[in-house]
């Protein structure tokens, strides 16, 4: 049973960590300029977290079958104290995570977009050849079949 309270301190405390690299990533995402280098170091670190987490609560439903104790553990005041904690980081990782991917969509947006404007001038572009005159196929007009 200790090894279950000790496992269950050690996801709130990686949580809390989580919590963290989830802020610096929202803060990232909320400059003007992303820094993209700090930014994959930061999605990387959050990758690691969560893997970590996920081999944890493996290592939880192990101990759970076990010791025959499960979650929200009713029988145990301390263990459903610290899984309370756990549920509540979550709630909170859960929503900050959905904030990021709203922010990091916004990006791609913004990125679409020039990509877009870029190649809407490059075609304009076209209009024109290295001198600057006209280009014969601008003079001409678009093209039609019949």
């Amino acid at each position: 049973m200790k090894t279950l309270e000790t496992l269950l301190a050690a996801m709130a405390e990686l949580l809390i960590k989580l919590e963290a690299t989830l802020a610096q990533e929202q803060q990232l995402l909320s400059a003007g300029q992303v820094n993209a280098p700090l930014l994959h170091r930061t999605t990387e670190t959050k990758d690691e977290q969560l893997s970590t987490l996920q081999h944890m609560n493996h290592q939880r439903q192990f101990l759970e079958q076990e010791t025959g104790l499960q979650a929200p553990y009713e029988s145990d005041a301390g263990l459903q104290a610290d899984w309370e904690i756990i549920l509540n980081h979550t709630r909170a990782l859960q929503q900050r995570n959905q904030r990021n991917g709203l922010l990091l969509d916004v990006h791609l947006k913004l990125n679409q977009r020039g990509l877009s404007t870029m190649s809407e001038q490059r075609s304009l572009s076209r209009m024109y050849d290295p001198a600057g005159h006209a280009s014969a196929q601008a003079l001409l007009g678009p093209k039609f079949s019949v």
